[in-house]
């Protein structure tokens, strides 16, 4: 019994020594985080219309690195549908696994190469496609 009581003060001990043994931050140089590796960027496809019509946004499409290397999905079938409605796309240009995505909607992390996902934003404009 004696000897718990003697380890109890000095656990403690060592627990406040170490709490107290990290350097302080200094305050005259603000602490910058780690900003990771940048990637090598690789430019997106060219797009046809480079300004946007006056009084209207311009679209800027989500990429994914593998879609911009293999096309597995049939996304090119609608590419022209970048920043319109998605439900103005036509049954008839979409590939028999589609999946139309809102910012809120939950998809499974399944990936399916021939599956064609169409990111939309709260409106239902379509602002990108993924394949998986």
């Amino acid at each position: 019994m004696k000897t718990r009581y003697t380890l109890i003060p000095g656990l403690l001990a060592l627990v406040l020594a170490a709490a107290c043994s990290a350097p302080a931050p200094s305050s005259d140089v603000p602490a910058e985080p780690d900003a990771p590796a940048a990637a090598p960027e690789t430019p997106a496809p060219e797009t046809t219309e480079t300004t946007p019509p006056e009084g209207e946004a311009m679209v800027q499409p989500e990429w994914d690195g593998l879609d911009r290397v293999q096309d597995t999905c049939g996304m090119s079938a609608v590419r022209g549908f970048l920043g319109r409605a998605a439900s103005e796309i036509p049954a008839a240009r979409l590939p028999e696994q589609v999946r139309i995505l809102a910012p809120t909607d939950q998809a499974t992390m399944d990936y399916v190469p021939r599956r064609l996902n169409i990111l939309t934003d709260e409106d239902g404009t379509v602002i990108g496609f993924k394949c998986g």
